[in-house]
């Protein structure tokens, strides 16, 4: 079970734009990437690429712009509303439609400058704006575009990994009945499942009978994401702390970080044994996690784990 979150890569110096924080927060989580900015028939984008490194019969390669994101954006006043573009939709010139990825607002003449970012989806007409696990700010420069992370106190982490509880032991997506991911679960009697918020890190679910505490935490700093789950029940505490960064220089692309490079599943050719990665990763206990919990559920009346 992992909390998952999407930037990109390149060199991270820069300065602190002043971004939010919080008890839950140490400092931003700070990452820039090489990026371009082109206006072709009308429409304007803005390019960023992810750094790589592949290893190739032991042999690594760093390449800073292994690959890029693109997205077309329309700028309005203190608005700038931005949307993905594949690469066939890039070189066709696809116009934009009714959705946007996500909106951001600043105080800027011209795409240059620090915006706030916020997710936002269409909803019965109007854009609604989810509370996100992180607060985001990305700064444009000529050639860069820093991103800037602090985890949000205000995001409902517990829920996430309830979710992940139910998903991976139960076999049982409870966002597909509670579509609100900003809201708390509700009680499932039906289902012998109830729940009791201390707060958004932490909770108490009893799943048939079974008693289970969950606590969540982390916090941001300028290269590194921390995360730390506890769940515990029947006398079973099982813990996992895990650091999560990127590979963004070539330093990180070599044998002495191999026990850190995570497959990130792009451009993967395992004939050639070719491993394209993008995250650096602390992996922590994960196998002694997951046991742990396999352990703590396998009593219950609905233990159904999704992998079976």
């Amino acid at each position: 079970m992992a909390l998952s979150v999407l930037v990109g890569c390149g060199d991270d110096s820069s300065t602190n734009p002043g971004v939010g924080q919080s008890g839950y927060t140490k400092e931003a989580f700070r990452v820039a990437r090489p990026a371009n900015y082109v206006t072709q028939n009308g429409l304007n984008y803005y390019i960023y690429y992810w750094g790589s490194c592949t290893i190739d019969n032991g042999v690594y390669q760093w390449n800073p712009q292994g690959s890029m994101d693109i997205y077309a954006y329309i700028l309005s006043n203190d608005t700038l509303k931005a949307d993905f573009r594949s690469n066939a939709e890039y070189n066709n010139d696809t116009s934009f439609g009714d959705d946007f990825d996500y909106f951001l607002y600043g105080k800027n003449s011209s795409i240059f400058g620090t915006w706030d970012v916020h997710f936002c989806y269409p909803n019965n007409g109007e854009y609604k704006c989810s509370t996100q696990l992180f607060n985001n700010t990305i700064e444009f420069k000529q050639d860069s575009m820093i991103t800037y992370m602090t985890l949000n106190p205000d995001y409902n982490m517990v829920n996430d990994i309830i979710h992940d509880i139910f998903h991976d032991y139960f076999s049982f997506c409870i966002y597909d009945i509670q579509k609100d991911e900003d809201a708390y679960f509700v009680d499932m009697p039906e289902r012998g499942i109830t729940f009791n918020y201390q707060d958004n890190r932490n909770a108490t679910v009893t799943i048939q009978g079974q008693v289970v505490n969950v606590s969540t935490g982390g916090f941001t700093e300028a290269k590194a994401i921390h995360y730390n789950f506890s769940i515990s029940s029947n006398g079973i505490t099982c813990s996992s702390e895990t650091r999560f960064g990127y590979v963004n220089k070539a330093e990180y692309c070599s044998e002495a970080y191999k026990s850190y490079l995570t497959d990130d599943g792009y451009n993967e050719d395992e004939g050639n044994n070719i491993i394209s990665t993008h995250y650096l990763r602390d992996k922590g206990n994960a196998e002694e996690y997951t046991s742990c919990l396999t352990s703590l559920f396998k009593n219950n009346p609905a233990y159904k784990p999704e992998k079976e």
